[in-house]
């Protein structure tokens, strides 16, 4: 009864424009009321306090300002560059590049939203004089760029695993391939448009050359999703010290290498940054608020024996779980999604003999997908504005991209190894 009312309330405040925040807050204070729970308010504010405290959560700013640092320099162009020599001859071959950008600025920056602004700001316009559809060109940015919290590293990964107490090294290893998997079936989307639409049948294979001096040109910020991985898979850092030293090498590459950033324009982007990482860390609070009263009332015990009643197999479990995620990720952002069902799905999931890193790359796929998919959709909104193409036309020039999104994440959901391969080798 108090679970059904909880959701009830939760879904009513967001649905009703309520704040996030404050719609969470009083998901948690009005069933202590309504239900005459008999705790005191004082512990609301203690849990809120103390769900921003732990060390580990400092990971958080850090990464987005690494991330902010590589997005504002000229990283994003020479990506775009390296992906245009290496992939820009086939057929759909403008398409291609903005996927193969977006998954290699995914490495990089960690943030969908980054992704889509960076490589959309170049390549929806060239899309568009190469005689792409300017709706499906941003609606490809939009999907592609959410390819960049699904490859490592990733900031709702990270979250899952401080919450979830599940090895964040693990889930950013389990996050590749399913990363390579969107980007690979929406690359094939691309061929598939650029042949049949003869909008970008193909030219002539870049010359050896060329591609070497744009990889050259790449290195350098390519070599910061090694650094950060391989910092933390070898187990020299943690993964807190591993985006302090992206912070470090972030400032080295953008003023040193590049010189693309100067040291002036610091005080706006720690500004944003901030902005970002406070906005964060309040729903974190929030959250923690929440996740306190869940429990409390042993609300995971009560789903686990709700679910198993209807069904004991981890297919229908997992099936609920995607059904639940895609609805939460219309209306969510994929931060307060995976803080509010984490502590809910994982002691079922468990129940169920469902890996927990399996499970967490499950939920964080859906979340990105619900980035693109109106009406709250983030990326969609950011390749919106910088397109200048209605949101809902975007959306239905999307279709082929959101089947084969599906696709993926069905293949991901029911075949594990697609996400614990990778975990099980290192």
């Amino acid at each position: 009864m108090i679970l059904l009312f909880v959701v009830t309330v939760f879904l009513t405040t967001v649905f009703l424009g309520i704040p996030l925040v404050w719609a969470i807050l009083i998901s948690s204070v009005l069933p202590i009321i309504v239900f005459d729970l008999g705790y005191p308010l004082q512990a609301l504010y203690l849990n809120f306090i103390g769900g921003v405290e732990p060390n580990h959560f400092i990971a958080i700013p850090l990464f987005i300002v690494a991330g902010e640092l590589m997005s504002r320099g000229g990283v994003g162009q020479r990506i775009i560059t390296f992906s245009k020599e290496l992939l820009g001859f086939m057929p759909g071959g403008l398409g291609m590049v903005v996927v193969g950008a977006s998954m290699i600025f995914g490495g990089i920056s960690g943030s969908a939203i980054a992704d889509s602004a960076a490589i959309g700001s170049v390549m929806i316009k060239n899309m568009a004089k190469q005689g792409y559809k300017p709706a499906f060109a941003a609606g490809l940015v939009a999907a592609a760029g959410t390819i960049g919290i699904i490859i490592p590293p990733s900031i709702p990964m990270l979250i899952y695993g401080f919450v979830g107490g599940v090895s964040v090294a693990d889930l950013f290893l389990a996050g590749t391939v399913p990363g390579l998997l969107f980007g690979g079936l929406f690359m094939i989307v691309c061929y598939r448009v650029g042949k049949s639409t003869g909008c970008d049948a193909g030219g002539h294979r870049t010359s050896r050359k060329a591609l070497w001096q744009s990889f050259v040109s790449t290195l350098p910020a390519l070599m910061m999703p090694v650094l950060i991985l391989g910092g933390i898979f070898s187990g020299f850092v943690t993964p807190t010290e591993a985006a302090a030293v992206a912070v470090i090498y972030g400032l080295a590459v953008t003023m040193l290498v590049y010189r693309d950033f100067a040291l002036r324009d610091l005080p706006n982007l720690m500004i944003d940054a901030f902005v970002t990482s406070a906005i964060v860390m309040v729903v974190i609070g929030a959250t923690s608020v929440l996740g306190w009263l869940i429990t409390l009332e042993q609300m995971p015990t009560i789903l686990v024996g709700a679910v198993q009643s209807f069904s004991s197999s981890p297919w229908v479990f997992l099936l609920l779980v995607n059904i639940v995620m895609l609805i939460l990720g219309l209306v969510l952002d994929p931060v307060p999604a995976i803080l509010l069902t984490a502590p809910l799905f994982l002691p079922t999931a468990v129940s169920f003999g469902v890996d927990p890193v399996h499970l967490g790359v499950i939920m964080v796929c859906n979340v990105a997908i619900g980035l693109f998919t109106p009406p709250v959709g983030a990326t969609l909104y950011v390749a919106s504005r910088i397109s200048g193409v209605g949101v809902l036309s975007i959306a239905r020039a999307m279709a082929p991209l959101y089947i084969v999104a599906i696709i993926a994440l069905g293949l991901i959901t029911y075949i594990p190894a697609i996400s614990l391969t990778l975990v099980r080798l290192f």
